[in-house]
């Protein structure tokens, strides 16, 4: 490059980053085209004539969370930077990210369909109110049961529909029942049947992930107990969503507990437009894994660490 090719590119640059002027201006001032102009302005930046740096601590979860847009072809991944949080901050962090970003959504979206756990608990816990009054929230699994109840995914449809100030629909049943033939039974109820439905065909999705064999959830509640996490051992479970425990090939295992779930399958959720899924936990990083190399999700809320992790694999 000579030095008249030079000062065009400053004169340019100066133009557009300094003085704010846009590309069509520059381009009637100069008497050249729009495209000539952005081609200058791009071979700047590539002779370092222009350096761009963001000055914001942001940047970095964002490049984490495009890397893993592209590498993964998600539709979003929320990135929270764990930097002298606690754990409890963390854990209130992401829920807070999810519950924003969900805010957006919700507009232009009329049904909204809710998992259970601590993790969605949380996001509902942190999501503002407003007035989104023909929103209607459907559980995608059922949710009755006497512990836990705050994070059952009645209990959750009913809090978020109040929030937003739009209505429910509820789902008479557990989130597993005892047998497959109870199930059937149940899963023939009218108003059941109806509820799971047309949970299928909602907009958005907001889902968990969980690890069984770590602090389980489902343990806690007593879904399960030590000899049903040895039979999940045994068949090489790496994890569960909406209560469907699938293996490392991300499809659901072969196992009776999996036709006890009254709700829909990981198959139902991945026809789902947007499905959301929270996990912060390192613990269960082989599950987030699985789950999003085999797209049971296609935005995800997560940390740096396990965004790190996943971009490594």
């Amino acid at each position: 490059m000579n030095q008249s090719e030079e000062k065009e590119l400053v004169k340019v640059s100066s133009m557009y980053y300094e003085e704010g002027m846009t590309q069509a201006e520059i381009a009637r001032n100069m008497g050249v085209s729009r495209s000539l102009i952005s081609k200058m302005l791009i071979d700047a930046k590539e002779a370092g004539v222009v350096e761009i740096f963001i000055n914001s601590k942001s940047s970095y979860s964002i490049r984490l969370e495009r890397e893993l847009e592209i590498q993964y072809d998600l539709k979003r991944v929320l990135v929270v930077d764990t930097l002298d949080l606690e754990a409890s901050e963390v854990q209130k962090m992401t829920a807070r990210e999810a519950a924003l970003w969900l805010q957006k959504m919700v507009k232009g979206n009329k049904r909204l369909g809710v998992s259970w756990g601590e993790s969605l608990r949380e996001l509902v816990n942190h999501y503002p109110f407003e007035n989104q009054s023909d929103v209607t929230i459907f559980p995608l699994i059922g949710g009755m049961g006497d512990e836990h109840i705050d994070i059952h995914s009645n209990q959750l449809c009913y809090d978020l529909a109040h929030k937003l100030r739009g209505k429910t629909r509820y789902l008479y049943a557990p989130a597993l029942v005892s047998n497959f033939k109870l199930r059937e039974e149940l899963s023939n109820n009218a108003t059941i049947h109806k509820v799971m439905e047309e949970s299928k065909y909602v907009d958005i999705a907001l889902v968990g992930i969980s690890n069984p064999y770590d602090n389980s959830t489902m343990e806690k509640i007593g879904y399960i107990n030590q000899e049903d996490i040895k039979n999940l051992e045994v068949h090489n479970v790496v994890g569960d969503i909406n209560s469907r425990f699938f293996g490392k090939d991300g499809k659901e295992v072969d196992i009776d507990i999996n036709q006890q779930v009254m709700g829909i399958s990981l198959e139902e959720i991945k026809q789902i437009p947007t499905v959301i899924a929270i996990a912060y936990q390192n613990s269960k990083f082989e599950a987030i894994e699985v789950a999003v190399k085999h797209k049971l999700f296609n935005v995800l809320v997560t940390t740096d660490e396990i965004a790190k992790r996943l971009l490594e694999k």
